[in-house]
């Protein structure tokens, strides 16, 4: 029996959703729960994800692969917050997990986007000239950070993932721009608050990774319509 292009382009939709996904808007948005900073965390289980209070600029950052000040839209996006679980399907991982918000966004919340180049300042993660010093993650490797002292430690991480994780923590963009694949762990010799207070350069020379200052082209994400109450479970 032939597979119609019909059903091949089912099961390729399929493939790029979540298998169960609950999207409700967050209690401690109307002030039953402590109110939730709206930042999308980082997942513990490989095969599913919790996002407890989350805004929604977050997630749409998230899915485009781009920071929150690259986002235009509606208010609401950075005032609403919702609580987002949902189970991945069998053979995916957490690598799959932005097209999937994607779907998501575009199924639960009706949101259209288009994008827009721009010019953007700001710091590029690169390689230095005698090249990356990282150690490539394990499968005994679990997702997450931990801090010990004056070092913070991130487990699984892509450089993506972790030029994100130094502009959250530094207030300034960081993108990156080494090309490099795979998931590591990674430690700095800097304490959370020196990350904070901007001491980014100096803690990722060990590394073999250096910042650069850049104003580049950019993709920055124009929410054309969202809805502001999700569709049913």
């Amino acid at each position: 029996m032939k597979i119609t292009i019909l059903a091949l382009c089912a099961l390729a939709l399929a493939a790029q959703t979540f298998d169960v996904a609950s999207v409700k808007r967050s209690a401690a948005e109307n002030g039953s729960g402590a109110r939730s900073t709206g930042a999308v965390p980082r997942q513990q289980d490989p095969g599913r994800i919790t996002y407890p209070a989350v805004k929604l600029k977050g997630v749409i950052a998230l899915a485009m692969g781009v920071d929150q000040d690259q986002i235009s839209g509606p208010q609401w996006l950075d005032d609403e917050r919702y609580d987002i679980v949902a189970t991945l399907p069998e053979g995916k991982s957490q690598a799959d997990v932005p097209v999937m918000l994607q779907h998501l966004l575009a199924e639960r919340f009706r949101m259209v986007s288009h994008e827009e180049t721009k010019p953007r300042a700001g710091l590029v993660l690169v390689a230095a000239k005698d090249g990356p010093r990282l150690t490539k993650s394990t499968e005994a490797s679990r997702p997450g950070f931990q801090t010990n002292g004056g070092k913070v430690t991130f487990t699984k991480m892509t450089l993506p993932e972790f030029a994100r994780t130094l502009a959250r923590m530094s207030g300034r963009p960081v993108t990156d721009g080494t090309g490099i694949a795979g998931e590591y762990d990674i430690s700095v010799n800097v304490s959370m608050e020196d990350l904070a207070a901007g001491s980014i350069a100096s803690a990722i020379q060990d590394l073999g990774l250096r910042l650069e200052t850049r104003t580049a082209p950019a993709k920055f994400i124009i929410i054309d319509k969202a809805d502001k109450i999700p569709t049913g479970n």
